[in-house]
């Protein structure tokens, strides 16, 4: 009966061992996990909220304020076009506003070179961010760096031999062809810029609802 009661004794001690062992282990995996998620849900709601900044940026300032000056320009190219100074002046002004965004992308950047963009488990939320980042948002840096340096290198570079930069008066009218070239290149590379940015405002509105759809559960 001893030896019995010995070998039992030793065999609930051993599954009693197994069991704890076990147990710390799940309970380790719990924890993981729910640390996992919760750092998932922090990197998943900052990205909504700089989307969700960017969006009210490209809707309420960006767009409105390339779309005034792509009609100025426009309007310019037309009054040149029919030999029309009157408005020289005026439209001359408008060249020189340039408004360029570039989407906030410090969260993604920061999920991809800590290597823990795999905390969003959707392979294809994934895929979206990384279309959306390295694909469209640095197409529309390009775009506005683009229409910059023309600015820059042509446009301002004219102005400079052109036009009293004081009061915004023409000086000399035997290159207002050029000008008008110039001017319809510039309106062009603002029209794709602002193609982009519509392009943005669509993409990173549904981007948001698959971030919102995707977020981790509280248990």
């Amino acid at each position: 009966m001893n030896t019995r009661f010995s070998w039992s004794n030793h065999l609930f001690n051993f599954i009693a061992v197994i069991l704890g062992v076990y147990l710390a282990f799940y309970m380790s995996e719990r924890a993981a996990q729910h640390k996992e998620r919760e750092e998932s849900n922090v990197f998943m709601q900052s990205l909504i909220t700089d989307l969700k900044e960017d969006l009210k940026t490209y809707q309420d300032y960006q767009i409105p304020v390339n779309q005034e000056q792509l009609g100025q320009i426009n309007q310019l190219v037309e009054e040149l076009a029919n030999d029309k100074l009157d408005g020289l002046q005026s439209g001359m002004a408008a060249i020189f506003q340039v408004e360029n965004y570039a989407a906030s992308s410090s969260t993604y950047s920061s999920l991809k070179s800590s290597a823990k963009l795999g905390l969003i488990k959707d392979l294809d939320l994934q895929k979206e961010l990384n279309n959306y980042y390295e694909g469209l948002a640095t197409e529309s840096q390009l775009k506005g760096q683009f229409q910059a340096d023309y600015f820059t290198e042509e446009l301002l570079d004219w102005s400079v031999r052109n036009v009293d930069l004081i009061t915004m008066e023409l000086v000399k009218t035997d290159e207002l062809i050029v000008l008008r070239n110039h001017l319809i290149i510039y309106a062009s590379l603002i029209d794709q810029k602002l193609e982009n940015y519509k392009m943005i405002v669509e993409q990173s509105t549904a981007l948001i609802e698959s971030l919102e759809k995707a977020l981790p559960e509280d248990e």
